[in-house]
């Protein structure tokens, strides 16, 4: 093979790969969300966040650690939210508790759910998401 036919044959492998893959990003707008959920000044584990596009798209994801801080996903492989506004939705599933084996083994799954005191309304519950860095915090407050 001559050093012509060489170039034409890594230039189509190229193209090919290149059209498998896609080029260039298809994402739409995408703004880093992350921040702190709160009960009266203090961290809440396991919530669970969802940022619901008001103009529809695809809503991200986020779930608080144990210091309460949370980092949104809208893919699995892209952090953030779609640029503009968003509803809140959330839910409340506190930290996973250790689960030990009955003595007869059979598996019996429990929930424990943080005490919200009568809390039961996240604030803000809409949100904008602008390009760059947004860090929003939560509070959850008297419903």
């Amino acid at each position: 093979m001559n050093g012509f036919s060489r170039f034409l044959t890594s230039t189509a492998s190229l193209a090919a790969l290149a059209l498998m893959t896609g080029c260039g990003s298809d994402l739409p707008p995408i703004g880093e969300v992350s921040g702190l959920v709160t009960q009266d000044g203090k961290p809440v584990e396991g919530v669970a966040i969802e940022f619901v596009p008001v103009e529809g798209g695809r809503p991200s994801m986020a779930v608080t650690d144990s210091e309460g801080r949370y980092s949104a996903m809208y893919t699995a492989d892209t952090d953030g939210a779609l640029v503009g506004k968003h509803k809140i939705r959330y839910e409340v599933n506190g930290a996973a508790p250790a689960m030990p084996a009955p003595s007869d083994g059979e598996f019996i799954p429990t929930s424990k759910k943080p005490d919200m005191g009568g809390k039961n309304k996240m604030e803000p519950s809409e949100v904008e998401i602008v390009d760059g860095s947004n860090e929003i915090n939560f509070e959850f407050i008297a419903g």
